[in-house]
Order: structure tokens, then C-alpha cells, then sequence
């Protein structure tokens, strides 16, 4: 049976990889917004910024990441 610590880091390392699973899911449809402005001829509703700060509302950046100590 695995120890706390090892459990808590796996629990860690899950919910880090659920948050950036909710990134992808939310930047692939600002992604599909924009194709479909580009084929009506319309400015893209999603700018860089927006992609950008998928990063903080998720809390994915690198300083968030969980850190093995092995």
C-alpha cells in the first residue's frame, strides 16, 4: 500500500492534469469561434490575450505545477 505522501502527490499530480485538461477543452472552443469568424469575415473573437490567460483562470503555470521530491 502506497504511503500518504505518495497518494497525496498523485492526488496532486491528477487534479494538475484535470485543470489542464479544462484549458484544453476552452481553448480548442475559442479556437473553433475564431475558425468560424474567419469564414465569415469577421474579426476573431479570441486574441492572444484570451489564450493567455487561460494560463492564470486555471492555474496552470509553471510555479503551479506539482513538484516530485524523490
Amino acid at each position: 500500500m502506497p504511503d500518504t505522501e505518495t497518494v497525496e502527490r498523485e492526488r496532486a499530480m491528477l487534479y494538475f492534469r484535470m485543470k489542464m485538461l479544462q484549458a484544453e477543452i476552452e481553448m480548442n472552443a475559442m479556437i473553433a469561434g475564431n475558425k468560424e469568424c474567419e469564414v465569415r469575415g469577421e474579426t476573431p473573437a479570441f486574441k492572444e490575450k484570451d489564450f493567455m490567460d487561460l494560463i492564470n483562470r486555471y492555474g496552470i503555470h509553471d510555479n503551479a505545477f506539482p513538484i516530485y521530491r524523490g
